[in-house]
This record gives C-alpha cells, sequence and structure tokens, in this order.
C-alpha cells in the first residue's frame, strides 16, 4: 500500500504476512513524487517491532553489506550528510533528518495496517501493478 507521506514523498509498505523473520512488520520503499526526483524510488527499509519493547516500532535503513579482513561489514545507504556539524550539543538536530525519515515510515505502517482488507488478506486499493522494473 502507497501512502502519501508529505513534502513530494510516498511511503510504500508490504505487510510481512509470514512471519519470517521474526519481529520484522514491513519491507518498505521511498517514491520520490515532486521535484527533479520524481519518478525515483529507494528500495530495502524494514519495519521491526523493537525487542525491547514489542508494543514500539523501528525502521531500518537500506544498507550494503561487504567484507573487509574477512570480517562481515555493512554501510547506510541513507545516512546523514557529512557536511552537517556532528559535535553540534544538540543530537537531536544533527539526527532530525533520520528520525523525520523513521516517522514517516511509522505512519505509512500504521495507515497500512489500519486498511481493510479483501477475502485474499490483500489491502483494499493496493495495486502492486506500478511496482517493479
Amino acid at each position: 500500500m502507497r501512502v502519501d507521506v508529505g513534502d513530494g514523498l510516498a511511503v510504500e509498505i508490504t505487510i510481512n504476512r509470514q512471519g519470517n523473520p521474526p519481529g520484522k512488520l514491513a519491507d518498505g520503499s521511498l517514491y520520490f513524487t515532486e521535484g527533479p526526483l520524481a519518478g525515483l524510488c529507494v528500495l530495502g527499509f524494514g519495519v521491526w517491532e523493537r525487542r525491547e519493547q514489542p508494543s514500539e516500532i523501528n525502521v531500518t535503513m537500506p544498507a550494503r553489506q561487504f567484507m573487509s579482513k574477512g570480517e562481515k561489514r555493512s554501510f547506510s545507504l541513507v545516512r546523514i550528510d557529512h557536511d552537517l556539524d556532528e559535535t553540534q550539543e544538540d543530537k537531536r538536530t544533527y539526527y532530525a533528518p533520520l528520525d523525520s525519515l523513521r516517522r514517516r515510515f511509522v505512519q505509512a505502517y500504521t495507515t497500512a495496517v489500519s486498511a481493510p482488507v479483501d477475502e485474499d488478506g490483500d489491502t483494499r486499493g493496493d495495486d502492486d501493478s506500478d511496482v517493479g522494473f
């Protein structure tokens, strides 16, 4: 289900109905609907229930795994602009863009799970015909 989350962005949520892996609630994609990036999307977001507090939701960003000196590592594909000053006293300001993105995914997930579901278990209004390459 695609949800308009404002500012020229939409989030598509695909509910994880299999329950595997445990704790994963949904997959998500970020779509640009306005401006110079309109028509592009970023895939690979995950919506999870928090281990410590299952009633809360966590959003993971797309990441790329690689090997370095025999050790598996990863780096986030969506991250803070390095030109921002990480030494700011108020870390909330520094992390605000990522927090805003996470809130939009939580908003879209909440909307998707509250949408009516048809006999096949699909969310009504969920049109996958525009998804794919």
